[in-house]
């Protein structure tokens, strides 16, 4: 069986780097926004985001601390620079397990974000380059690893982490937004645009992207498809095959919030939106600490940045 220690370290790799990558995503699309508004819906536009990562409004009244607050402020939590310094400290704790290839794509994306490079750009480049090093470190870590425990945990937190942002994202852009959302800033935001051009593009309407977000079932960051990859995760960590129910409460959770969104009886994706979101997001939660007392509790206690 694998260390507690090691196993808890691969999985918020997982969650941090998808993070990363998703928040940066969000941020380029909404500063632009945000910029382009200007005034009073700028600043609202804003604090609508803060409020939807899990910072408080009044952290991101300006275009600025939008910016600090999410992005380049290493006091910050939130920070793209406090997620990446987090992500090299888990795969330090777990450095015996990571191919040299991986340990030097996550320290080399660490090093450029934590010594203000990025501070020299304008906040798109800034995202950019974020994404670029994510995908750097997700590629590597892919062609890498071999498909064992490690992987799974590590897969099982990407997973996760895309639900909980993608529930975030569908509430920054369609639930609470300062001003009326189109589906092609919520896809730019969820980085769906040209899958939904090539599968649906035919439905020109936010409620049909809405449900392509939430329910396609080939789209590998739809709520159903990141879901169901998490679930096949943690039952490969545990492959006894129980003829009723399962063992582990992660999985439970992860499966009944699976079922609850792909058979939704109501034919309209707006229905109740923001409330599917928070249940989302509390789902991603009960199963991190449900994984964090069945796998992780002899780890050592590290701080890391649950929201």
């Amino acid at each position: 069986m694998m260390l507690s220690r090691i196993a808890e370290s691969l999985f918020w790799i997982g969650r941090y780097v998808e993070r990363a990558s998703d928040q940066a995503r969000v941020l380029e699309v909404h500063l632009d926004l945000g910029a382009g508004a200007g005034g009073a819906t700028g600043l609202n536009f804003g604090a609508t985001l803060c409020k939807a990562m899990g910072a408080p409004p009044d952290a991101c009244e300006t275009y600025q601390k939008v910016w600090d607050t999410l992005g380049l402020n290493p006091d910050s939590a939130l920070s793209i620079v406090s997620t990446f310094a987090n992500c090299r400290e888990s795969a330090r704790r777990c450095r015996e397990i990571l191919s040299t290839s991986t340990w030097e794509a996550i320290n080399r994306a660490w090093r450029t974000i934590q010594f203000g490079n990025l501070d020299q750009m304008r906040p798109p480049e800034a995202c950019r380059v974020v994404r670029d090093f994510s995908s750097m470190i997700v590629g590597t870590l892919s062609d890498t690893m071999p498909r064992d425990q490690a992987w799974y945990f590590l897969a099982a937190g990407r997973f996760i982490e895309r639900v909980d942002m993608t529930s975030r994202i569908l509430y920054a852009t369609v639930v609470a937004p300062a001003r009326p959302a189109t589906h092609h800033v919520l896809l730019r935001a969820c980085g769906a645009q040209q899958a939904y051009v090539v599968s649906r593009g035919q439905e020109d309407s936010l409620s049909a992207a809405v449900d392509f977000l939430m329910r396609d079932r080939l789209f590998p960051r739809s709520v159903v498809h990141s879901l169901t990859s998490a679930q096949d995760s943690l039952a490969a960590l545990d492959p006894t095959v129980l003829r009723t129910g399962f063992e582990d409460d992660a999985q439970r959770l992860l499966g009944r919030a699976c079922a609850t969104v792909e058979y939704s009886a109501s034919q309209d994706p707006m229905a109740d939106l923001g409330g599917r979101t928070a249940r989302l997001l509390d789902v991603c939660r009960q199963a991190t600490q449900a994984l964090t007392t069945r796998y992780f509790e002899g780890a050592l206690v590290p701080q890391w940045n649950e929201r």
